[in-house]
């Protein structure tokens, strides 16, 4: 699963939005409001019905943690997060990244980021300057 800066929210319920690709049926109401509530996200638990455009309702940093409540539900092997988290502040970021390495045990997870902090979730380092590729650990 890939996740971008800006992600891609469907148009529909917010059930729909937040199990995507996956069918909203093959995960219950409960599991969604607990994903929310992981990733700051609980406010939102009682709008599961609703139909909205999210891209446009929610704002950035909501949009980035709604994109990682459907990476929980939907339990990828590999997740690739390209600056997803850039939208949120330094502790919901960390929260975010411990949140999903204690849900999904077995989850590789690869970042692109400008974040140091995020260095102590990844086995590698591999960092770019100034055109030099570098492996650090």
């Amino acid at each position: 699963m890939f996740l971008s800066q800006k992600p891609y929210l469907p148009s529909g319920t917010l059930k729909r939005t937040a199990c995507y690709p996956i069918s909203e049926e093959a995960i219950s109401d409960a599991e969604v409001r607990d994903a929310l509530q992981k990733f700051g996200l609980a406010h939102l638990g009682p709008e599961l019905a609703r139909s909205d455009l999210w891209a446009r309702r929610l704002s950035g940093g909501e949009q980035q943690r709604l994109a990682l409540v459907r990476a929980l539900l939907n339990r990828p092997q590999w997740l690739f997060l390209d600056e997803a988290t850039a939208a949120l502040d330094p502790v919901n970021t960390l929260h975010a990244y411990e949140v999903l390495l204690h849900e999904l045990p077995e989850l590789t997870l690869i970042s692109v980021a400008h974040n140091d902090a995020l260095e102590r979730f990844h086995n590698r380092v591999l960092r770019v300057e100034n055109g030099t590729l570098r492996r650090e650990s």
